[in-house]
């Protein structure tokens, strides 16, 4: 049996979170690009941006171009890409720790689902998956 993790990996916090955001607009960008974006919405000092997009850059979430005079950032996945890691994460650690109540709900959802092709595809992709255990 595999050993359960404590909490999901992969989540960023609400800082990480806006910050990779603004990355991901702005794309190849400097420290100070992204806290004059950040700035418009929140009061932030340059250093925390800084100190955040050098922890993300640690996490393997952005490259660090340091050839210049100021840094240059850039994502190393996209937007879609983190989303799909982070589910997969997210749903592996529910259903592993909550096996029962995580099923129940998804059964839950696809019952309320009103868009039969969604229940169809779900049924297909189960199917599929099935047939590459057998």
């Amino acid at each position: 049996m595999s050993r359960r993790r404590e909490e999901p990996e992969g989540l960023l916090g609400p800082l990480e979170t806006e910050v990779m955001e603004t990355v991901w607009e702005l794309g190849d960008t400097t420290v100070r690009d992204v806290h004059e974006a950040l700035a418009d919405r929140r009061d932030l000092a340059y250093t925390t941006v800084m100190t955040t997009m050098a922890r993300l850059a640690s996490k393997g979430l952005l490259e660090r171009d340091t050839s210049g005079l100021a840094h240059r950032y850039r994502p190393v996945i996209s937007r879609e890409e983190y989303a799909e890691t982070t589910v997969t994460s997210v749903v592996d650690w529910l259903v592993e720790r909550f096996p029962e109540p995580a099923m129940s709900y998804f059964v839950k959802v696809m019952a309320d689902d009103e868009e039969p092709a969604a229940d169809e595809g779900l049924r297909a992709r189960i199917d599929e998956l099935r047939a590459q255990e057998g």
